[in-house]
């Protein structure tokens, strides 16, 4: 069977080429179980006329999509504009998992995928080769020939991540990509969230599955994934290990931590919550050749962190996590969210605070964006906090608000964004508040792109990285 992926990176911050993990992943098992795939990615403006030629060209049994809400109102364009399909569509990814209704809303789609992928989609590509009827594999909810769903029970959270293939990183032009990102290879080593951020998707797909939901792959597996993606791919200088939960397992982040230094000398750079930050953490960081340390810390008010997004850890032990990642001699990197639902100006003043007293080395700001199916996104619509006339409205993800509160206006939230940089950097060094005062105005994303050929030398200016 011939599976054409579409990855939709419509309107994204920065302007850098990105790799898909769980299209990666998926096609990875594919290509183990005899099937040819293909990845078609869209990136920056949409534009479908490309796809349209290469489903003329390639002739796909499978088309699937994987989704997270921002992209989805692109895919649904999609499958609008390229009706009929002669393949068999399928979507899977965060946004089905937690809201399956969107089959029901897309009528040129024949199925969704709800959680992991690999053997479902194994499965669907052996029935449709062996012309069965794929009505029945567990985990796929399926558009009938008479229009019903039928709506299948979703299998376990598979426990043993070793039988996986690594990433299929051939689907794409992944030295591209390395290249984009400042010669970084990226790296995803687990699954899943123990959290319960409301703003986040993970403490609903955590529910949509049976089994344990935190896991890793052995050690040794990741270590040998890094090993063939370093000899193959030219120029690595960094490893982003993007997995949000690193340190959440201590004994696999100590073994990892013992084992790495001994095979690689390539600095690592990590995701951690403060709350894991201390000497003996540092320590083996360090061991590990660890270069920098993001934190999301996401707002500097503790009652509005803890009560509206579950995020239960205290200003004092945020500062004291940034001052020791210093000190071991770490560059910082901070997440924050403006425009979240109750937020007022006085609230985000108190992130503004708390992030010029961290003073990373760097940070991104992200306007709040309402998930569908997460706390904080039925909250918005429970309380009719997303304004009507801007629900379907096209933007640059994460720089504007759908939201409509009077305590907070939308114009506020963006001059919050826009001058946020400048308010937490003008006090230490203009020289880097300019730079990112620039960035975050509303010319920052066409900016970017013209200054792509020199972004390295603009990047180790602002940033110092």
């Amino acid at each position: 069977m011939k599976v054409l992926f579409v990855y939709t990176d419509i309107n994204v911050r920065g302007g850098a080429l990105s790799y898909q993990f769980g299209i990666g992943m998926v096609s990875g098992m594919l290509k183990k179980h005899g099937h040819k795939t293909r990845l078609h990615h869209m990136f920056g403006a949409y534009d479908v006329e490309p796809l349209r030629a290469v489903l003329a060209e390639w002739q796909p049994d499978i088309v699937g999509f994987s989704v997270v809400y921002p992209q989805y109102r692109f895919v649904r364009r999609i499958l609008e504009d390229l009706k009929p399909w002669k393949a068999f569509t399928i979507l899977g990814g965060a946004h089905p998992t937690v809201v399956p209704q969107c089959l029901e809303e897309n009528p040129s789609l024949n199925a969704i995928c709800i959680g992991e992928g690999e053997w479902p989609m194994v499965e669907l590509a052996a029935a449709l080769q062996e012309g069965r009827s794929p009505e029945a594999v567990h985990s796929l909810w399926v558009r009938k020939a008479d229009g019903s769903i039928a709506r299948n029970p979703v299998r376990m959270f598979e426990d043993n991540l070793d039988q996986f293939p690594f990433p299929d990183r051939e689907i794409c032009d992944y030295q591209a990509i390395i290249h984009s990102d400042f010669a970084t290879a990226t790296f995803m080593f687990g699954r899943g969230c123990p959290f319960n951020c409301t703003y986040c998707s993970n403490h609903i797909i955590r529910d949509r599955q049976e089994g344990r939901y935190v896991r890793f792959r052995s050690v040794d597996h990741c270590l040998e994934e890094i090993r063939q993606v370093t000899t193959k791919y030219q120029g690595i200088r960094y490893l982003y290990l993007n997995d949000d939960t690193f340190m959440v397992n201590r004994r696999w982040f100590e073994e990892f931590t013992d084992k790495y230094p001994l095979q690689f000398s390539l600095p690592i750079l990590v995701n951690a919550r403060p709350e894991q930050i201390n000497d003996e953490a540092c320590r083996r960081l360090k061991a590990a050749h660890c270069q920098r340390v993001t934190m999301g810390v996401e707002h500097g008010n503790e009652q509005f962190r803890t009560e509206v997004m579950h995020r239960k850890m205290t200003n004092e032990s945020v500062i004291q996590a940034f001052e020791l990642c210093r000190q071991y001699g770490f560059k910082t990197k901070a997440h924050q969210i403006v425009g979240l639902p109750g937020e007022t100006p006085a609230l985000h003043r108190d992130t503004v605070e708390l992030t010029a007293r961290l003073q990373p080395d760097s940070f991104n700001l992200h306007i709040f964006e309402p998930y569908p199916g997460t706390t904080l996104g039925d909250l918005c619509e429970k309380e009719h906090l997303i304004d009507p006339a801007r629900r379907d409205v096209e933007f640059v993800g994460q720089t504007d608000t759908v939201l409509k509160m009077p305590q907070f206006p939308r114009e506020d939230i963006l001059r919050a964004f826009r001058l946020f940089a400048f308010r937490v950097y003008r006090r230490h060094s203009l020289l880097k508040a300019i730079p990112y005062l620039v960035y975050y105005s509303r010319f920052g994303e066409p900016l970017i792109r013209l200054l792509h050929p020199i972004k390295k030398i603009v990047r180790k200016f602002a940033m110092g990285v």
